[in-house]
């Protein structure tokens, strides 16, 4: 069994947790509109790297394209609203919150793909609810 994902989703959990709090203090000091419009200059410069080093092929291949382009989207307006919801709230409850998407993705794979929730996975979403309201309460 390849085990190289957890190596990764672990480096991705780590700078997730970074992001978070520099973010965070960020947007304190700039407020979300200045942190949002650097932050995707940021995101744009890595980006850029990224594609430049890796050499994707960026020719428009369908449907599929279309999501591509629709998940950056998606992304960015995600980045948005968390950065307008940290200057309202401490970014120990809008972080975990907003760490509760994947709920959102099981609902959908669920209803619109077809993907079949087993027990176990509805238990551990019930409980992700419960820890949520147990940390974001006051």
């Amino acid at each position: 069994m390849d085990v190289r994902w957890i190596l990764v989703a672990l480096l991705t959990l780590a700078l997730w947790g970074v992001w978070g709090v520099v973010t965070r203090v960020a947007s304190a000091t700039l407020g979300w509109r200045e942190t949002t419009a650097i932050a995707a200059i940021g995101h744009m410069v890595t980006a850029i790297i990224f594609i430049v080093l890796s050499r994707p092929s960026l020719a428009p291949q369908g449907l599929n394209y279309a999501f591509a382009l629709l998940a950056g989207a998606l992304g960015f307006a995600g980045a948005f609203t968390f950065y307008v919801a940290l200057n309202l709230n401490p970014s120990s409850v809008v972080v975990v919150v907003t760490s509760l998407y994947p709920l959102v993705t099981m609902f959908l794979a669920f209803m619109l793909l077809g993907e079949t929730l087993t027990t176990r996975q509805l238990a551990g979403a019930a409980l992700a609810i419960i820890a949520l309201i147990l940390i974001s309460a006051d």
